[in-house]
């Protein structure tokens, strides 16, 4: 027989003791409000009690009074006589102790905690203009801002375009408070007085409240970066960046003011679709393609990514610079060019075609107009202002050597590349464009052949300069590796994974099967070319002391986007730059355009120009961190016995 069921029944304590709760919880006004209720009572209480001997019989009044000095002050106790009134007073002054001292500072200070507590996650809208926003939190952002706010040369330029404004940087994470606020600033490490130049926001870049409060649509710019994911996730991050261009059109649309966007996608295929999310004007760069290009054409060009690495990171001195025309209006760009000699004039942007075009050879007679953007190279930004008095002309020498003509195709390259991910596929296809090259690749993985020959097939066929062979294998097992003969290979490419759960784990496969690599190489004289692929930005100091080229993409990305969000004619620059076809950089040795061992600086200038091309600085292997040395002195030697290669740009 089962028991019977015992049901509770509220006492009335119960009830009073749930009512008393749903006050408290209602915050620290209600809080009071219980209190001065407790004291209000505690003091009749005490009323009472003193009333049978009280010398106020017929006022209780002045005996409540009387209760609630002994409650606030506990100077009164040594004035009562009598044994009974020195026991209430004491009650009562021990009471007050508790209400007043306690209960009262308990809920103020808990108060006045959770008021800056509600103030450091950042749920007040920012009241600022003309800043740059980076909606998400990802590797990207650590990166960015220190390129945005550390970099007196970014800080300097975006000063001059913003009527003499300092850049303000708002950051919008899902989680924002001071611990997080500080632990980025010590990752970015800025000085003091621009720490205060970063402002975090807590919000999702989905949600239109979170944008309203990030000022979005005041801004100068906002970047929107993506963030480590595993490759077979149904939710990319492509899919929230879409997301988040639809809510900030939306928004956008109804306040008929449209800011612009420097978006990061991973997909090429999703570009179209981010173009039509958003109605304004959106800079979109391709992860996966930027990346690819680039790994394809330093891959063709060994130390070509020590050379993009500098040029992207504004720390270093030497870099592109971009400026309108208003100053050369008139003018041919060879005329311009004489004008400046601490830096070099690379060329300028067509505003309406939005192509850049060498100023060498027909295109130096261009005539410059205000719309023009002017594409520099010089080690500072205040160099770019030109001189009053042009420099006399060089004179171009006659062609005396043969330049070599991409039709001659060279002999096929032994390429083994180690690991797997999404741009694989990119990776060969950009290999496969280079129509002077060819390549015999092998490809090594633990992922399954034939799914890798299906994501390639993707893309479509190859052409004949390109012989791929796949194989099943741990490249972090040297026995293994070892029967591919790294050592006979021209180029070996490894590359990190994307189906692991986190970018550590991916970088610590990558790490330990370089050095499984290097244990083998290191037993042959000739060492092939060897890149390879990171995935957290936190191994950057890996770069000063590895001897391969590194490429870390998402610290490769953060220099691009935060270039672009400064100034947006650079993703026109390095598009056109990091093509297989038209404009490129190249590094060339001195015997390619002399027969003499040491030429002045001046003296080279007009015989790279002479073959179509423009110097733009010299690579010093052995210089270490001086290695890349840019707009070089007029007086600068460079000798072909140092092994010095020239840093030249042309088609």
């Amino acid at each position: 027989m089962p028991l019977p069921l015992k049901v509770n029944v509220l006492q009335p304590i119960d009830k009073l003791k749930f009512f008393v709760e749903r006050q408290l919880i209602k915050g620290a006004g209600y809080q009071l409000f219980v209190i001065v209720g407790v004291i209000a009572l505690v003091s009749m209480v005490g009323g009472f009690l003193l009333a049978p001997i009280s010398d106020h019989q017929s006022n209780l009044a002045e005996d409540i009074w009387w209760a609630f000095l002994r409650l606030t002050d506990p100077g009164y106790l040594g004035d009562d006589q009598g044994a009974w009134k020195r026991i209430v007073s004491t009650l009562l002054t021990m009471c007050g102790y508790v209400l007043f001292m306690g209960t009262l500072v308990a809920i103020m200070t808990r108060w006045l905690i959770a008021f800056m507590e509600r103030l450091e996650q950042g749920l007040t809208p920012v009241s600022i203009q003309q800043h740059i926003v980076i909606l998400g939190m990802s590797s990207r952002v650590t990166p960015i801002i220190r390129e945005l706010l550390g970099i007196e040369a970014n800080r300097t330029f975006y000063k001059k375009h913003h009527k003499d404004k300092n850049v303000t940087v708002v950051l919008l994470a899902e989680q924002a408070n001071a611990a997080i606020h500080q632990q980025l600033l010590a990752e970015v490490a800025l000085p003091a007085k621009w720490s205060r130049q970063l402002i975090l926001r807590s919000g999702n870049a989905l949600q239109s409240e979170a944008i309203h409060r990030a000022a979005c649509l005041q801004a100068s710019a906002v970047i929107l970066s993506n963030k480590y994911q595993r490759s077979d996730s149904l939710v990319t991050t492509d899919v929230e960046t879409i997301k988040s261009l639809l809510t900030i059109n939306v928004l956008a649309k109804s306040a008929n003011t449209f800011p612009r966007l420097v978006v990061e996608l991973d997909d090429v295929r999703h570009t179209a679709l981010a173009k039509k999310s958003y109605q304004g004007q959106a800079n979109i760069l391709v992860t996966d393609q930027t990346i690819s290009r680039l790994m394809a054409q330093c891959a063709v060009a060994p130390n070509l990514l020590k050379v993009y690495t500098h040029l992207l990171n504004s720390q270093n001195q030497g870099r592109f610079f971009i400026k309108d025309g208003t100053s050369h209006v008139g003018k041919t760009l060879a005329e311009a060019r004489l004008y400046h000699k601490t830096a070099i004039l690379v060329g300028f942007i067509d505003t309406s075609s939005q192509i850049f075009k060498l100023a060498v050879g027909a295109q130096a007679k261009h005539r410059i107009v205000a719309s023009d953007s002017l594409v520099y190279v010089a080690n500072d930004v205040n160099l770019l202002e030109p001189s009053i008095e042009p420099a006399r002309p060089s004179v171009l020498p006659n062609k005396n050597r043969t330049k070599e003509t991409v039709d001659s195709v060279r002999s096929r390259k032994k390429l083994l590349l180690l690991g797997w991910n999404r741009r694989v596929p990119n990776i060969i296809h950009e290999l496969d464009s280079y129509t002077n090259e060819s390549f015999d690749v092998t490809l090594v993985s633990t992922m399954s052949a034939q799914i890798r020959q299906q994501e390639i097939n993707k893309l479509g066929q190859f052409s004949t300069r390109i012989n791929l062979t796949l194989y099943e294998a741990d490249y972090m097992i040297e026995n293994e590796v070892r029967q591919f003969n790294p050592q006979e290979q021209d180029i070996i490419l490894l590359v990190y994974s994307d189906r692991l759960d986190s970018a550590e784990e991916a970088d610590a496969r990558v790490l330990v099967g370089s050095m499984a690599l290097d244990q083998i190489l290191e037993q042959y004289p000739n060492r092939p070319h060897v890149l390879i692929e990171l995935s957290d930005p936190s191994n950057e100091n890996f770069l000063e002391h590895s001897k391969t080229d590194t490429f870390i993409t998402p610290l490769l990305m953060s220099h691009l986007l935060s270039q672009v969000a400064l100034v947006p004619q650079h993703q026109i620059l390095f598009d056109t730059l990091m093509e297989a076809e038209g404009v490129q950089i190249y590094l060339k040795p001195l015997s390619h355009y002399t027969d003499k061992q040491m030429l002045k600086s001046a003296e080279l200038q007009p015989l790279v120009e002479s073959q179509g091309e423009l110097l733009l600085g010299v690579f010093q292997a052995d210089a270490g961190d001086k290695a890349i040395q840019l707009s070089l002195n007029a007086e600068r030697r460079i000798s072909s016995l140092s092994n010095d290669l020239l840093i030249v740009i042309g088609e």
